[in-house]
């Protein structure tokens, strides 16, 4: 009878076996096809996620311009100074210092009544890698506003002093001065920040209250 029953158990042991031999694991083939439909669907979706991460690293980098370019208006309202604003043209650092040529005409007690690195208050930034500021546009000021937009200017090393990257920034060719007058008043002025997929973001200063806004994501026109 035991030995009965154990042939049985012995068979049904062998019939699990041959059960779970046919539900094994997939064929090579099925992987390979697994395989070739994930890599299309990544293929596919690639350039929509690296134009969506291009198009944040434009957004952000437009608001740390557009942060940089504000203080300077409240620097000059704060402390009576003229400051200006310079970016890199066709490079990815930009400063806020006081327009140095001003001082002269300052009273010392009003000089240097903001939070100030050093003497006077100063900033200065870098756009992330791939990020870079194009050829500066005027968008309506003329006369001596247009000669001061000259690009390829060099600063002072008394301008710079007090930023941690002074050495750096007196070594790069920079815009003509963004100019902030003390009444909170700039110049009409865009400047883009493109990516290398030449979409754009384009800062605006309206001359009359020294305000910044900032436009949509937009492709540039290639010539």
């Amino acid at each position: 009878m035991n030995r009965n029953l154990g042939k049985h158990s012995q068979r049904a042991v062998g019939g699990g076996s041959s059960i779970r031999s046919g539900r094994g694991g997939y064929t090579l083939m099925e992987m390979l096809l697994v395989l070739t439909v994930v890599a299309v669907i990544v293929a596919v979706a690639w350039p929509n996620i690296m134009r969506m991460s291009g198009q944040q690293k434009l957004t952000e980098a437009a608001e740390k311009v557009r942060s940089v370019a504000a203080s300077a208006r409240v620097h000059a309202i704060e402390s009576g100074l003229v400051y200006q604003f310079r970016y890199e043209p066709g490079g990815r650092h930009f400063l806020t210092v006081p327009f140095e040529r001003e001082f002269e005409s300052v009273s010392p007690n009003a000089r240097g009544t903001g939070t100030a690195l050093g003497r006077f208050s100063k900033a200065s930034g870098v756009l992330p890698t791939g990020v870079t500021f194009a050829a500066p546009t005027l968008t309506g000021t003329g006369g001596s506003n247009t000669a001061a937009m000259g690009t390829g200017q060099k600063l002072p090393p008394t301008a710079l002093d007090g930023l941690p990257d002074a050495g750096t920034l007196g070594s790069l060719s920079w815009s003509g001065p963004i100019q902030f007058q003390p009444d909170g008043s700039s110049m009409d002025m865009s400047l883009d920040l493109v990516d290398k997929r030449d979409q754009r973001i384009t800062l605006r200063i309206r001359g009359v209250t020294g305000s910044i806004g900032v436009s949509r994501l937009h492709q540039g026109v290639r010539p």
